[in-house]
């Protein structure tokens, strides 16, 4: 399991949408992510030690650092490598149904090509439930369930599932 150290909250970045909220670490990770809503439970806890993740991070070593696009809480994490430097654009969409977080990510190697490692864990319960049932559907999505929340993934129709990972 990948685990992220923790920072000081002035490395975290604040998204959200008016019915939740998440931080953004300086790894590319997701540390904080009550789900569906500010008052249930977390299923992205890495901020307090508990399981559960959504990180996007370069396989390389990097630079940190990130920027809020002007009047807008869409964040934009941003590491310089060796190679390239790249940007992730993060937000939370207001899914129009409180009952549902649509999380929006936008990766752009600005120059060269870049590596990445995906990871995406989510864990109902501050992190104590596994995801279970997990498939790719034919169109490429991926589904998953984890206590009492569905899990629904695109944009990785090439993604491979980590087996050692999800054990």
């Amino acid at each position: 399991m990948v685990s992220f150290p923790p920072h000081v909250l002035r490395e975290y970045a604040l998204i959200a949408d008016g019915q939740r909220g998440a931080l953004c670490g300086p790894h590319g990770e997701l540390a904080w992510l009550c789900a569906p809503g500010w008052d249930d439970e977390a299923v992205l806890a890495g901020l307090i030690g508990g399981g559960g993740t959504y990180a996007v991070t370069p396989t390389d070593g990097f630079v940190w650092g990130g920027y809020y696009e002007p009047g807008s809480l869409i964040w934009r994490n941003r590491w310089t490598t060796n190679h390239t430097v790249v940007e992730c654009r993060e937000a939370l969409a207001f899914p129009g149904d409180v009952h549902r977080a649509v999380i929006l990510r936008r990766i752009e190697a600005i120059a060269g090509d870049v590596r990445l490692r995906v990871r995406l864990e989510v864990r109902a319960g501050y992190g104590r439930r596994s995801m279970h049932h997990v498939r790719r559907c034919d169109d490429g999505r991926w589904l998953a369930r984890t206590g009492g929340l569905a899990v629904r993934w695109s944009g990785a129709a090439d993604a491979v599932l980590d087996v050692l990972a999800a054990a």
